[in-house]
Parts: C-alpha cells; structure tokens; sequence
C-alpha cells in the first residue's frame, strides 16, 4: 500500500494540492484509515515525496533540491482557496483596499468563509467564519460585494457615495468585471443577520452597480 501511493504521488506535479478525498478516488478498494495511516509514512523522512501542508491536504514537494523548502510558494497560494471552499471571499482591510476605499495595505489576505474559520496558519491567511448558508450559492466575487458592506464602516477611508462612485469608477476602467448576479446577492444579503438598517440598502445600492452591465444586456 505505501509504494502505491507513493508511486501515485509521485506522478503529482510539485506544488499540487491533495487530500484524502482525491487518494480515495484513486484508490477505491482501499479503507479511509488504511489510506491515512500510508499518507503518513509516505510523508516521513528528511525529503519526502509529499508533506502535510495543514490538517487533511498534502503537498506535492520538489524533492533532491539544493535548497529544499517545505512546501513550494505555488501550494501556499492555492492553499487560500483549496481551504476556504464554496460561498468563500475576500473580507476585511484587504477586501476594501482591493476595492480601492481604503490605502491601508494588510500584510496577508483576509477569507469569510462559510462554517467555522479554519485554523490553518500555514496559508498566511486571516479567516474568518459566517453563518449565512446562502453563500454557498454565491461566487466568490458576489461574496466579496456582501462584504464589502459588512465590512465598510469599520475600514473604508471615505463616504459611503464616494465609495460607490469609486467602484464604478474601477469597473469603468476594467479591474473588476460586472458579472454579479443582482437577485442572487440580494437573497442572500436578507439571510444576514444582525448588521442594522444599513446594509441591506447598501447591498441593493452596490449590486445595482456591479450588475449594470448584465442587466443592460438583458434589457437590450
């Protein structure tokens, strides 16, 4: 069993992201368990072929390097989305500095995701866990919308109304796509809870201006 598996992650490409799911699929006939304990003996030794990169995913490592690292940069970056899963996105000062309304730059992203916030220090990451189910429905840039307004009035550096002339601003010129599906966010948007008058009116507001574009195609 350990030389299956080895031989099958050495066939990864480095920097591939893995975890138990995708073994069992290549190994149907073997147990969960049996499966786990070979991962672990396969991660074992001075340069091994994979590493557990945080609990349940493994890395695929470049092995025999002069200067052997852990795990590549490339696994740690898609590490972000691989543990965040669906109805995840930007949040906090990173998201509202990436929307241009703030220039205070944070020195590591900051993910919502939806569920208990993983701990998961290895992808440089702030979580941050919600509630709201209905995310899970949403793409990750019609969750990063919902927090933007969650997150406004805690770090933007200006009004409101400039915050949203300046989105449009930004869409204008092509750094972020108006792709979002208005009724899509707007259901989701009413399943929030607890974030006073405000934010629903500043979702509808926000929506409307990442959505123009859709909904003039729609009506032409």
């Amino acid at each position: 069993m350990n030389g299956e598996i080895r031989k099958w992650t050495e066939n990864l490409e480095v920097a591939d992201l893995f975890d138990l799911d995708d073994v069992q699929r290549a190994f149907p006939d073997k147990s969960r368990g049996a499966i786990k304990m070979a991962l672990g003996r396969v991660c074992r030794g001075d340069d091994p072929v994979i590493a557990r990169i945080t609990r349940g995913v493994y890395c695929r490592r470049s092995v025999g390097s002069r200067y052997p690292v852990p795990f590549p940069l490339e696994a740690r970056r898609a590490l972000r989305r691989r543990v965040a899963g669906p109805g995840a996105g930007f949040t906090g000062p990173y998201l509202i500095n990436s929307f241009t309304w703030s220039t205070q730059v944070p020195p590591c992203p900051w993910i919502a995701v939806v569920g208990r916030p993983p701990r998961c220090p290895e992808a440089g990451v702030v979580f941050v866990g919600r509630s709201n189910r209905k995310r899970l429905n949403l793409t990750g840039k019609e969750v990063d919308l919902l927090e933007a307004v969650r997150c406004f009035d805690d770090w933007a550096e200006m009004s409101w109304d400039k915050a949203l002339a300046k989105f449009d601003e930004i869409a204008n010129m092509g750094y972020y796509k108006r792709t979002a599906r208005r009724d899509m966010v707007l259901d989701a948007a009413r399943s929030e809870r607890g974030l006073g008058p405000k934010f629903l009116s500043r979702c509808e507001e926000l929506a409307d201006v990442a959505c123009i574009v859709e909904e003039t195609k729609a009506a032409a």
